[in-house]
């Protein structure tokens, strides 16, 4: 192929890519019932920017950013389930778009464009991507705004290198790094203000940038300072107005029980994800090192900045959750998913010579990647409160009593049945969010535990109705003792159950 038709052939690929991207996203963006932490996401985004800003930060452990970003999005593509998720939708197609044109902005000629465009297609199919793609959660717009940060750091990586090995080079001049200064300042406040823990991808970033320059950039060290620091101060000042309630959100944390365990093997569940589901594990775990290992051969300060960048974060969340308090949750490296299969489209590209092994290595990666996201479409939701509360709302006969533990679940049955008729509810220990009562809170202080003084509360509450359901999730965590569950089934039969492995709900008459 010529130079002159490779502009449109690129172009169209690019294209086509996202256009796979999008319609991978699509199914059952609508069909399944939004999940307890996407319920979250619809009930808080309902909220007047006043109460999101000013109250709910007290209680909740996440920024309030994505909430109002979700609030204005709603109010142009509705508050359906498939509105409300089409933001991450369109979030994450735009990063499979950045992935594509990740070659021509690091300017590595048509190399670069074969990778972007390989990458690209690998998080296209990405199991774990789409899966994220499809929840009303930060995860998909912080993957987005991740990755162009992680981006944004190699243009400037490059470009202070180019300078240092360029003896014409003024060491001063820093007019021509401002753009990639502004964009990493810009992208990485962004990313702070999408999720806590997006505190150590911006320490990786730096961390990278740092250690790479010093050990393989000897030059310009003034220069070098001026163009970590500057972007470091700008984006901290972009999330400085959070500051007061992240600290806030962080103490409360350290007083709350958290919902999550860790385990060692756990860090397996993360290279699930980023791969793109078990299947997809086997060839990119292969790819991305043999990937990372040509990076190394033709660029070692990029490839030590990447390698630096995915390590860091996710060994200090293992550290910490090992060590101090299990906070460590997969989900929470899903940014790391588009790097890697940059990684593994350069083992692919230039880590295996023949034409025939570079394209069985992109078919098996291809079709085992896309064989988990066909799965993860036919696994049916994630949990189904859609179909749960109808099924209580369709079975409850007159005088019925439904309890909520925890009190959580106040949220799903806002948004399907806020104008529809539902029989009485009593949420344990009281309506969430449930502040400053003097017990154990797991997750948020919205949602406390139960205690046995609720026993004497549901005894009363229940005195006056024929049929209770019980409706629990995670009841190891907010009623271990099962306290609630012996006093309904002391004085009552079991009638009906159903849910599943987290969530059960229990009719007793």
């Amino acid at each position: 192929m010529t130079k002159k038709t490779l502009p449109r052939y690129f172009w169209a690929a690019c294209l086509l890519v996202c256009l796979l991207a999008f319609g991978l996203r699509l199914p059952n963006l609508q069909g399944y019932s939004l999940w307890l932490d996407e319920s979250y996401s619809a009930w808080f985004s309902s909220m007047s920017l006043h109460d999101l800003w000013s109250d709910v930060p007290l209680y909740e452990i996440h920024p309030p950013m994505y909430y109002t970003l979700l609030k204005g999005w709603r109010a142009i593509a509705g508050a359906s389930e498939a509105g409300l998720r089409s933001l991450s939708v369109l979030a994450s197609v735009a990063t499979v778009l950045v992935l594509a044109l990740s070659g021509r902005v690091l300017r590595a000629g048509r190399t670069g464009d074969q990778v972007g465009l390989l990458a690209a297609l690998f998080l296209a199919v990405n199991e774990g991507n789409v899966n994220y793609a499809q929840q009303a959660r930060p995860y998909a717009l912080e993957t987005l705004t991740a990755t162009l940060a992680i981006l944004s750091s190699l243009v400037l990586l490059r470009q202070l290198h180019a300078r240092a090995i360029a003896p014409s080079a003024s060491p001063f001049a820093v007019r021509s790094l401002v753009p990639a200064m502004a964009a990493l300042a810009v992208t990485t406040g962004a990313t702070l203000w999408l999720h806590n823990t997006a505190m150590l991808i911006a320490f990786g970033i730096w961390s990278g940038l740092t250690i790479s320059l010093l050990i393989f950039v000897p030059r310009n060290r003034m220069l070098q300072v001026l163009a970590i620091v500057i972007p470091g101060v700008a984006a901290l000042l972009i999330w400085s107005p959070f500051l007061p309630m992240f600290l806030q959100q962080n103490h409360n944390m350290a007083g709350m029980a958290y919902w999550a365990t860790f385990r060692l093997l756990d860090s397996v569940q993360v290279v699930r994800l980023i791969s793109g589901g078990y299947l997809g594990m086997s060839p990119i775990i292969l790819l991305a090192p043999l990937g990372l290992w040509q990076l190394w051969r033709i660029d070692r300060v990029s490839a030590l900045h990447m390698l630096i960048v995915l390590v860091l974060p996710l060994s200090f969340m293992v550290a910490y959750s090992y060590f101090h308090q299990p906070v460590f949750v997969d989900r929470l490296f899903e940014w790391m998913a588009p790097s890697v299969m940059v990684l593994a489209a350069l083992g692919v590209v230039l880590g295996l010579r023949r034409p025939t092994w570079r394209g069985a290595a992109t078919l098996v990666t291809l079709a085992f990647c896309l064989y988990g996201t066909v799965q993860f479409h036919k696994r049916g939701p994630y949990e189904d409160w859609r179909g749960w509360l109808s099924r209580i709302a369709s079975e409850a006969k007159q005088g019925d009593l439904v309890i909520f533990i925890p009190n959580e679940i106040d949220m799903p049955l806002h948004y399907y049945y806020a104008d529809k008729v539902f029989p009485e509810v009593l949420s344990l220990p009281a309506a969430f969010p449930a502040r400053g009562l003097a017990r154990r809170y797991i997750g948020n202080l919205g949602g406390p535990g139960i205690i046995p003084a609720d026993q004497a509360l549901v005894h009363a509450a229940t005195a006056g109705h024929a049929r209770v359901w019980l409706v629990q999730r995670g009841s190891k965590l907010f009623d271990p003792n099962s306290i609630i569950r012996a006093e309904l089934s002391s004085s009552r039969k079991l009638a009906e159950k159903f849910g599943d492995s987290n969530v059960v709900i229990e009719l007793f008459d």
